[in-house]
């Protein structure tokens, strides 16, 4: 008996339109894209670079001048005092510990270079998802997904989902709003 009325509202819900389901509107975008193609985007990567860059010259002045002293170390050594040569190999040890927090300072994780990473991607970020967000109810979406997010979990979409294009005009149209 049981079986019979599971099948029975099986069948009759098999007919029944799902009249109270609306139709869900999904769409996705492209932050590779966006990054390559957005002239803020590409500013804030130029300074990025110009920073690391200083950093790394920095870095390597105090490398050179450390392989320098360990040279200079070496070829005075055998005239020195165990006194002056145990002195010397403290300082070195020092200047390597001061390298090594330089390095850590300038490169780490939560150092000057990922700050200001953070800084300058910050305003751009809120900007896109500002755009993304009127875009979004504008065209009545539902759920907006970023394609090159490693978490996204999308694993295909068809290209007439891809919102890339029409977010860069709608981020074009506001740059030249503002006269920039």
């Amino acid at each position: 008996m049981k079986r019979i009325a599971l099948m029975a509202l099986a069948f009759v819900c098999t007919l029944t339109p799902a009249t109270g389901l609306a139709e869900i509107k999904i769409g996705y975008i492209d932050s590779e894209v966006l990054k390559e193609r957005l002239p803020e985007f590409r500013e804030a990567q130029r300074k990025l670079d110009q920073l690391r860059q200083d950093y790394e010259n920095q870095a390597k002045d105090r490398e050179a001048k450390l392989m320098k002293l360990q040279d200079d170390f070496r070829k005075q050594e055998l005239l020195m005092s165990e006194a002056r040569k145990a002195e010397l190999q403290a300082d070195f040890e020092e200047k390597v510990r001061q390298l090594q927090a330089f390095t850590q300072e300038k490169f780490g994780p939560e150092g000057e270079l990922m700050r200001k990473n953070i800084e300058l991607s910050e305003p751009i970020f809120k900007k896109i998802n500002d755009a993304l967000k009127t875009l979004a109810e504008e065209e009545g979406y539902d759920f907006v997904f970023d394609a090159a997010a490693p978490s996204s979990g999308l694993v295909f979409a068809g290209e007439n989902y891809d919102l890339t294009e029409t977010l860069l005009e709608s981020l074009d149209g506001q740059r030249t709003e503002q006269g920039q």
